[in-house]
């Protein structure tokens, strides 16, 4: 039988004596306890914010690096933009050359209640009968962007009131998109100045 603290105390001191004694001897024992696990805790936290800092320039570092991708995308997209711009201005020509259209309005634009945003709309005339040409300017085109955009003219034509032509424009063009265009009456006029239909 293990004899308490306050017991031992007794043999020392008063009653009273000893039992405040036991209490701030207890009291001292948990606040040690209570500082240990404390500092166990702040050590803890230590280490998970020394990892933090460690991923936080493990993350900076990534940060820079799609940084620099970004800006070397963007050139890359600008040129490709300027490119595409540059050619595009072939189009009014080519459709007043082979069309006989006169052009009245020719931008991006965007139709209906602000549901419909085009790259390319070109408002004007063919022989007195107003016209509407649509059109879709990518560097690669596909049959997939061919059937979207072709229900997407189809969607503005519904409530047009005039004709409703659809263009493609671009640089390269697959085989089945070529056929889908071709199959809806469409034309494609690549950059080159060539001119599909």
């Amino acid at each position: 039988m293990s004899i308490s603290l306050e017991e031992r105390l007794r043999i020392a001191f008063n009653p009273e004596q000893a039992h405040l004694l036991a209490e701030v001897i207890q009291e001292a024992y948990a606040a040690t306890r209570d500082f240990n696990e404390l500092k166990a805790i702040v050590a803890e936290l230590a280490a998970a914010q020394k990892r933090t800092e460690e991923r936080l320039e493990e993350l900076a570092a990534a940060q820079k690096a799609t940084e620099r991708a970004l800006k070397n995308l963007a050139r890359q997209v600008g040129g490709l933009s300027e490119s595409l711009g540059g050619s595009l201005e072939v189009v009014p020509d080519i459709l007043e050359h082979h069309w006989g259209l006169e052009i009245e309005f020719c931008d991006r634009d965007i139709l209906g209640t602000g549901e419909y945003e085009f790259d390319l709309v070109i408002r004007g005339q063919i022989q007195g009968r107003q016209v509407l040409v649509l059109g879709e300017v990518k560097s690669n085109i596909t049959a997939s962007e061919v059937e979207r955009f072709l229900a997407l003219v189809a969607q503005v034509e519904a409530g047009a009131g005039v004709e409703v032509r659809p263009l493609f424009f671009g640089y390269r063009l697959d085989r089945e998109a070529r056929m889908l265009i071709q199959e809806a009456g469409a034309v494609m006029i690549s950059t080159r100045g060539k001119y599909l239909a």
